[in-house]
């Protein structure tokens, strides 16, 4: 395994929690469950949802690997 492989993960990780919390906030001030959005990775789209009572943020790019579930 090479040394880039865990920088690049980090980095994947910190966008996908960047994203999505952004994401959540967003959909709180606009009272909205579902959306979809540009990936700010790839171009694609976004699905995301927020679940239950405490409004858990589930995810997904269609088009790359960035997901969250909170």
């Amino acid at each position: 395994m090479s040394a880039a492989a865990p920088d690049s993960f980090a980095r994947t990780v910190a966008l996908s929690i960047e994203t999505g919390l952004k994401l959540k906030k967003i959909m709180l001030k606009r009272g909205l469950r579902r959306c979809r959005c540009v990936c700010p990775r790839c171009g694609g789209m976004i699905h995301a949802g927020l679940a239950g009572r405490r409004d858990h943020l589930r995810m997904s790019c269609s088009g790359c690997d960035l997901n969250m579930m909170e």
